[in-house]
């Protein structure tokens, strides 16, 4: 993972004082932030709770959406309007796409693809354009979103000398799976209100956009973010591979690892969050205090 320029990367999200977003869909998976962080305030405004907390001096603004891509959006929204932060974070748990991705993994989302931004056509096939396209003089939004490189370098450093935590095996290690420690991938998150099972789809999906993975609010804040220019990072840590074993949806998830979702990926983001303070501020004028010339994105 490492051979990556980030300081020529990372040129986009240089401190500039405004604060780093992070968005979170459940309390299960926030919960791992929030106890590695002091949290200094919480304003309610409206339906949203902001938690004001700093890491490594990098002030940060973190909210949770609750579930989905609708909430993911509101949220993501309303956090770009009130805070303008410099960037936002996104972690929490997801389904594999491949059945090598196994549980406690942890994927850096370098494109976040809305599967389920399909036509279907009339004869069944289903049409994916991922780009942004026309319709009568109207533009639809791009489906399948780059993520910041500047982000996805500094995610790679920091992992680069980093471990997991392992899985647990009694949180679900798949039978017949030969047990291992996790292991960090870096590839397409998708995103959809739709929890996959069928292993065709899922093949299908894998196929279609290469992803490793699916959750249900990446794609939908990668698209705001993009409608504001606000650079964006996803990382995710896998919960459950249907492949190797069904989610009992219709018992009410009462197997559901809730203690480990969101763990792996927090604890990625917190070795992130500390190298945006590294970076060079930005003086007036958009230039770092270093006094050079901002460098363009590789």
């Amino acid at each position: 993972m490492g051979g990556r320029d980030v300081a020529h990367e990372s040129a986009t999200i240089r401190d500039d004082g405004r604060p780093v977003g992070i968005v979170v869909a459940m309390d299960a998976e926030l919960r791992h932030l929030l106890e590695q962080l002091d949290v200094d305030r919480e304003e309610r405004d409206g339906i949203w709770l902001d938690r004001h907390a700093a890491v490594a001096g990098v002030p940060l603004v973190v909210v949770r959406s609750g579930m989905g891509m609708v909430n993911a959006a509101a949220a993501t929204e309303r956090l770009i309007g009130r805070h303008a932060p410099r960037a936002v974070l996104n972690f929490g748990c997801s389904g594999a796409h491949r059945r090598d991705v196994l549980p406690g993994d942890v994927v850096i989302g370098e494109r976040s693809v809305n599967h389920s931004a399909v036509h279907i056509l009339p004869d069944g096939s289903e049409l994916y354009k991922g780009v942004a396209y026309e319709v009568g003089g109207e533009t639809m939004s791009p489906s399948d979103l780059p993520s910041d490189p500047g982000l996805v370098a500094l995610a790679h450093a920091a992992a680069a000398d980093w471990a997991p935590d392992p899985w647990p095996r009694e949180a679900g290690w798949p039978d017949g799976v030969p047990y291992r420690t996790p292991v960090i991938h870096a590839g397409a998150v998708a995103s959809a209100d739709i929890w996959t099972q069928a292993h065709a789809r899922l093949d299908l999906l894998h196929g279609r956009h290469g992803t490793l993975c699916e959750d249900m609010e990446a794609a939908a804040i990668a698209q705001v973010c993009a409608l504001h220019g606000v650079p964006f990072l996803p990382v995710k840590d896998i919960s459950n591979n249907e492949f190797h074993a069904a989610t009992d949806i219709d018992g009410a998830f009462a197997a559901f690892p809730t203690a480990e979702v969101g763990k792996r990926a927090a604890a990625l983001l917190l070795r992130v969050i500390p190298a945006l303070a590294a970076l060079a501020p930005v003086a007036a004028g958009g230039t770092p205090a270093s006094g050079r010339p901002e460098a363009g994105i590789a």
